[in-house]
Parts: structure tokens; C-alpha cells; sequence
């Protein structure tokens, strides 16, 4: 999906989920993913609140009770300027999508299988991750007993020789469809507009073939975020809006 196609504004209808509020201001819908530990009074909510406009108390009553009390219901509705009008409210919030399986190394076993028994990776190689040609890391559990770090890298050869007298048969590494320098470059970018984008968080991953990403959590898509994003080579970042079109 282009990142163009998450962008909306007031009139659209829109989808989400959060935590249900109400106070004497109101109903509320508290939006924020990412908590402290900091224990809160009831009816607090967050800064990335946005108030309901015509929340059925019966329908709210429901989902909160099917999401064991805990408050959260998903809800569809037109959005305002910093508000929903509520057109649909449940219980049934969105499946999380599904990490990769990291099981099976994207490279062909060495001769022998790869190792068995319980081996400890060298800790260090964490750091290793922001030098040289390695883009990113990852370990992969082909079975219980069997854990390989998979590198995806710019240099395959170089790292071979670097890692592979440390790692018999626990190594895999792959091209890295993009460089560690790509990689920066979008850090520096969501560090810079983090406040004006709305971002709530943003990390590295990779998916099922080792390769690198940027995932970033936000409020809502920009028209400038969308059009930095859809800018990017394909792939590169995935932006995850708690506010998109329905």
C-alpha cells in the first residue's frame, strides 16, 4: 500500500481502536500504544486522545465488558478535527499482524545440517551491527535445538570470513537489499519530525528473508510523511498509523 493511500481528513470515514474514557468533558478514545509503567487514576487518558461524538453507552458497555474490563473497543467513523463521529463501535479488536517466523535461514543448510545443541551466540556481535558492511541481524530456530544468526549485509564475502571461524554452521548471510547509510538516513529523518509527525515509536526489524526495515508508529499519516515515504525505495520503511481510512 502507497503511504498516499493512509492519508485523511475531516469528513473521511476513518477506523481505530483505544482505550474508552469518559469524563465530565466528554467521551474519549485514548489512542496511545506505547505506556509507562507510572500507575494512572481512572478516567486519565493520554495526549493522543481524540473525542467520540455519539458513542452508544450500551455498545461501549459491551465491548468493554468482552475485552475483560480493560476498556479498549474498536470503533468506525467520520473524522472531525480531532474527533470521531461514531458510526459503528464493538468489542473485536484488530488481529496484530504476524511477525516473521524466523524457522527456516534463508540460505541452504552447510554440509552436516545446521548445529545442534544449546550454543550461546557471541553477545557481542550486537555491536558489531553498526559497523562495517552488516545491516542487520537476526536469529533464526530451525528447531529447538538449533539457533543461526542471520546477517544481512552488504559485503556477503567479507563477513563470511569474518564470522564464520566463530560460528560453525550457525551462520547465514544474505544480501542486504538496503545499506546500514539508507537505514540512518530514515532514523534521522523520524528523529527530526518526531513531534510534528505525531510518531509514537520506531525500531529496525526484518521480515521472513532476513531483509531489513524500518517499522514506524504514528498518530495519522501526514501529507508530507506520505509523500516522504512513498519517496522511499520500496520496502524500506512500513508506517503504521493508529488512525487510518476505513
Amino acid at each position: 500500500m502507497a503511504a498516499r493511500d493512509l492519508v485523511f481528513g475531516v469528513g473521511d470515514r476513518v477506523r481505530t481502536w483505544g482505550r474508552f474514557v469518559a469524563g465530565a468533558d466528554g467521551d474519549w478514545l485514548d489512542l496511545a500504544r506505547v505506556h509507562d509503567l507510572t500507575w494512572r487514576a481512572p478516567g486519565w487518558k493520554s495526549d493522543r486522545s481524540v473525542r467520540l461524538i455519539g458513542a452508544d453507552g450500551e455498545a461501549v458497555a459491551a465491548g468493554v465488558a468482552a475485552n475483560r474490563g480493560l476498556g479498549y473497543v474498536s470503533v468506525v467513523g467520520v473524522w472531525g478535527d480531532e474527533s470521531i463521529e461514531v458510526e459503528g463501535l464493538s468489542a473485536e479488536m484488530p488481529a496484530r499482524a504476524a511477525g516473521a517466523a524466523r524457522r527456516d535461514p534463508p540460505c541452504p543448510p552447510p554440509p552436516g545440517g545446521w548445529r545442534h545443541g544449546v550454543v550461546e551466540l557471541d553477545i557481542d556481535l550486537r555491536d558489531r551491527e553498526s559497523f562495517g558492511p552488516i545491516v542487520h541481524l537476526a536469529i533464526f530456530r530451525p528447531s529447538p535445538e538449533q539457533e543461526v544468526l542471520v546477517v544481512a549485509a552488504t559485503d556477503v564475502d567479507a563477513v563470511i570470513r569474518q564470522l564464520s571461524p566463530k560460528l560453525p554452521r550457525q551462520l547465514c548471510v544474505v544480501p542486504s537489499r538496503f545499506t546500514r547509510a539508507q537505514i540512518d538516513e530514515v532514523y534521522d529523518v523520524l528523529h527530526a519530525n518526531w513531534r510534528d509527525w505525531g510518531l509514537e515509536s520506531f525500531g529496525t526489524g526484518s521480515d521472513e528473508q532476513a531483509q531489513p526495515f524500518v517499522a514506524a508508529m504514528m498518530f495519522r499519516v501526514t501529507a508530507e510523511m506520505a509523500e516522504w515515504g512513498d519517496a522511499l525505495p520500496e520496502g524500506l520503511v512500513r508506517l503504521e498509523p493508529t488512525v487510518s481510512p476505513a
